[in-house]
């Protein structure tokens, strides 16, 4: 790498003097670190945003540098919060920001843009014009494998290591498999009740307008992190979903006797919206996430199937009761109540339905026959995979006939071993309340294994799939 080597880092609120620190002893030469929010990082773009923005909502229609009428369609339907407002202000929000970043992309000239997983239309326009210059964009995140972080591009892992050496192999696979193993990114909560749940909704409707006022303060209306905490979007929960919790199968272990375990699938349902699902999925038409989940519940149903529905704890309080009620008028549908883990779960059933989720994962480690969407972690053989809305129908019957090509044993390397090939280590947490005059011997370990990472990605390059 030459000695003008510069990384551009794309920083949400309040990470960017993390980021700072980290690309700063990554070993390029040069490090900015831009944000979307007035007075982060080096420097941000929401003067060139909102002034571009004027310019395009004059207009009859937006008038964008390089991005085609189908990529800002596409930006818009992804977006948690675009695909909820105006379609002529989601519009001039997606070429406002597009001007903003070429500005930024013509005076830092990066040799690679760096950010945590896209989960929003910014990192989405800058990912799409940095692909334009030749730019790689890669994300970082943490691994399922504790201590360790990952390199993805837009839901497809980087793999930069070596196979590893087979007494790593076995001690990960020794932790990983365990049917009590959780990930470190999954916090845990014990309270589930409906006081717990009114305090979650109310925290949240008075944040969203404190970000309301703030907005203002700041001169940024229509910024996405203030503008996401609104509660006229379409997926904020309302206080009539306080109903989700009546709708809990509390005789849920009587209902499992009439089923063999053969016969029951279980559906753990993941935090909505999600970026896993909205950027992951090259297929648009797969991030309808709760229809498929209706139509993949009804395609089970059936064919005689038990499901067992289970939400994420961290969607408590922020569920609409509708998908549920939707998934519990199909027959043999239950709803777990939230006390129960995912673990205990999957011990119950044969087979594991998931879009993007690492339960996905840990049933194949566990033998179970597991049903995922094209996902990271989903190497040929070990997994069930649908790719269309059209293949759902076909399932209960292609999980009757599956076998796995491998023994358990063998399976589990398999995964692990491509796990461990993507991922390095770095304490990925170590933003959480980070202090730029103390900062941890894991941020530090993360940014040189990080900076030798990008090396690499420049290097060799990346392969981006279809969009």
């Amino acid at each position: 790498m030459n000695d003008d080597s510069t990384v551009l880092v794309y920083a949400i609120n309040r990470t960017d003097k993390w980021w700072r620190y980290v690309a700063g002893n990554t070993g390029f030469a040069k490090h900015v670190v831009v944000s979307d929010v007035r007075g982060a990082g080096d420097r941000d773009v929401v003067d060139d945003f909102n002034a571009a923005y004027k310019r395009q909502y004059a207009y009859s229609d937006i008038q964008t540098n390089t991005l085609t009428n189908s990529e800002v369609k596409d930006i818009i339907a992804r977006c948690r919060l675009l695909r909820w407002l105006p379609p002529k202000q989601a519009r001039s929000m997606v070429a406002a920001m597009e001007a903003a970043f070429c500005k930024v992309l013509d005076e830092v000239q990066p040799h690679v843009v760096v950010s945590f997983p896209i989960d929003r239309y910014v990192s989405d326009v800058l990912e799409r014009l940095a692909y334009r210059r030749g730019i790689p964009y890669v994300e970082l995140t943490a691994s399922l494998i504790s201590g360790m972080c990952m390199l993805m591009y837009r839901g497809q892992l980087i793999k930069t290591s070596a196979p590893p050496a087979d007494e790593t192999l076995q001690e990960h696979i020794r932790t990983i498999a365990n049917p009590d193993f959780t990930p470190s990114y999954v916090q845990k909560s014990a309270r589930f009740s409906p006081l717990h749940w009114l305090r979650i909704f109310a925290y949240f409707k008075v944040r969203g307008w404190g970000f309301k006022l703030i907005s203002w303060v700041k001169r940024d209306p229509r910024s996405l992190h203030y503008l996401d905490a609104q509660s006229f979007l379409a997926h904020k929960p309302r206080l009539r979903d306080l109903r989700t919790l009546k709708l809990i199968d509390c005789n849920w272990r009587e209902r499992l006797e009439n089923f063999p375990k053969s016969r029951r699938v279980f559906f753990g349902l993941q935090l909505f919206p999600e970026a896993s699902i909205d950027y992951w999925l090259a297929n648009v038409e797969l991030i309808d996430y709760e229809n498929l989940l209706v139509q993949a519940a009804a395609a089970f149903s059936a064919q005689g199937y038990l499901i067992l529905v289970k939400d994420h704890p961290l969607q408590f309080g922020f569920r609409q009761h509708e998908l549920i009620d939707r998934l519990k008028a199909i027959p043999n549908v239950v709803f777990l109540p939230y006390e129960v883990s995912g673990n205990e779960a999957i011990s119950l059933v044969d087979i594991n339905f998931t879009m993007t989720g690492t339960l996905g994962l840990q049933a194949a480690l566990l033998g179970l026959k597991s049903v995922v969407s094209p996902t990271y972690y989903a190497t040929e053989g070990d997994f069930i995979r649908y790719d269309r809305p059209e293949d759902l129908q076909t399932l209960p019957s292609r999980c009757a006939e599956w076998h796995s090509p491998r023994n358990l044993s063998d399976r589990q390397r398999n995964i692990i071993s491509g796990l461990l090939e993507g991922s390095f280590s770095g304490d990925f947490f170590s933003f959480r309340g980070f202090q730029s005059a103390s900062p941890s011997a894991g941020a530090l370990e993360l940014a040189r294994n990080l900076g030798q990472q990008l090396h690499a990605v420049i290097r060799h390059g990346l392969r981006r799939s279809t969009l």
